[in-house]
């Protein structure tokens, strides 16, 4: 189809992805349906992000940035104090430190970056492999798309209309037990190789102290999900929440966030945000395209004549969206393949919540998956090494990480029992 092909040309040669999606669409009521006038295009585009409950997406954002001021280092001592004295344990502390992270900013790539600046260098100097490095960061980081608050469960809420809060909640078990198998493939290969060798003892009072450190961090998503749980604020408005709590902490309690840091994090992550929105907005002509020629349809006659069992089918839609994740960013592919998947995903007797965690899941493998492997991509780049380096070790985080996407697939009661028990 004209679309598919005029968006694969364009990624091909380097355009970005939002301007490849946008043009896609143009392309192809230029070429194949003249009968619509070019002015849909800026009507979808508004019509895609004249939502409220979009506006959580940057508020979240700036919050994560905002937090990375005092709040990362207190994370770092916590979680090193937990697991720094097992031999290995610095895979461990990675790991769990991009847990607590992602329970905070909201994003799978600010979680890599933010982790990875400071765990990176301490991890090489204690011997561990770079290609290790980056992988296993790579992977922990980018469940922060799974663990709540997460900015892509907001995107994947409005466009499947599905309640966000539900998703939030969903998102608890199987993001901490995802972040469980990295922690022990972490420990266990650094053993086996003999990374971190000079090990500290453990220390409870240390252990005591660092978690008071870092307990108003800590704080904050319980802050939210108690906060939409209960009723007493949206989750839009829990984002709104996220950014007064974090500037409170890095301004008023830790000091460590000056005017001119507060002005840079403002522009930081306004830019972000309107990439970002910006994708949105181009995903929805091309989404609202695809709808009008029928191609959901098609595709959910093609998967549903292949077979009717519905774990065949959520295999087949798993692929699709691992190779979508593979090639295009998060966010796009929310946007594109919810309108086309998610009926088929519901036809097929699969529960809308778990639907959405498992399309988390997905695309957080994606995100570490070459080529596009943003996530990856991030951790290399901060470790200093080709993506090529990272071979083998990025493909067994991959094996453990589709190990996990399996065993929430086959148990949905991982991402419902939360959202069941507390309706």
């Amino acid at each position: 189809m004209i679309i598919f092909l005029a968006l694969a040309i364009f990624l091909i040669i380097g355009l970005p992805v939002s301007i490849a999606i946008g043009m896609s669409g143009v392309i192809f009521l230029i070429l194949q349906d003249t009968s619509v006038s070019l002015s849909i295009i800026p009507q979808q585009m508004f019509s895609g992000i004249n939502s409220f409950p979009l506006l959580a997406l940057p508020f979240f954002l700036l919050a994560g940035n905002i937090m990375v001021y005092g709040t990362t280092p207190r994370l770092m001592r916590f979680a090193n104090a937990l697991l720094g004295f097992i031999k290995g344990g610095l895979a461990g502390v990675a790991v769990a430190a991009s847990a607590f992270f992602g329970a905070i900013s909201g994003s799978g790539v600010a979680t890599v970056a933010a982790i990875g600046s400071v765990v990176t260098p301490e991890m090489i100097r204690k011997g561990y492999g770079r290609g290790f490095i980056a992988s296993l960061i790579a992977g922990a980081g980018v469940l922060g798309m799974v663990i709540p608050p997460s900015m892509a469960m907001v995107v994947f809420g409005v466009g499947a209309g599905v309640s966000i809060g539900d998703l939030f909640l969903a998102g608890i078990l199987p993001g901490l037990f995802m972040a469980l198998l990295l922690m022990i493939f972490g420990v266990v290969v650094s053993k086996k190789r003999g990374y971190g060798v000079d090990t500290a003892k453990f220390d409870f009072k240390e252990l005591v102290n660092s978690f008071f450190s870092a307990l108003l961090p800590l704080l904050l998503p319980v802050i939210i999900l108690g906060g939409v749980m209960t009723g007493i604020f949206t989750p839009t408005e829990s984002a709104v929440v996220a950014v007064v709590y974090a500037w409170i902490l890095a301004s008023l309690v830790y000091k460590e966030l000056n005017f001119k840091n507060f002005l840079r994090v403002l522009k930081n992550s306004a830019i972000s945000s309107a990439v970002i929105l910006f994708i949105i907005a181009a995903a929805t002509p091309f989404g609202w395209i695809l709808t009008t020629q029928q191609i959901p349809n098609q595709l959910a006659q093609i998967i549903t004549n292949f077979s009717s069992n519905d774990v065949v089918i959520l295999i087949l839609i798993s692929l699709i969206l691992l190779i979508m994740g593979t090639f295009m960013e998060t966010i796009a592919t929310i946007i594109i393949m919810t309108p086309i998947l998610f009926p088929i995903a519901t036809q097929a007797g699969i529960d809308p919540i778990h639907f959405g965690v498992l399309m988390m899941v997905n695309l957080a493998i994606g995100g570490v998956t070459p080529p596009l492997a943003v996530g990856l991509f991030t951790s290399a780049r901060i470790a200093n090494i080709s993506i090529e380096k990272t071979f083998p070790d990025v493909l067994y985080v991959l094996a453990i990480m589709i190990f996990g996407y399996v065993v929430i697939v086959l148990f949905p009661g991982l991402s419902l029992w939360i959202p069941n028990s507390l309706e």
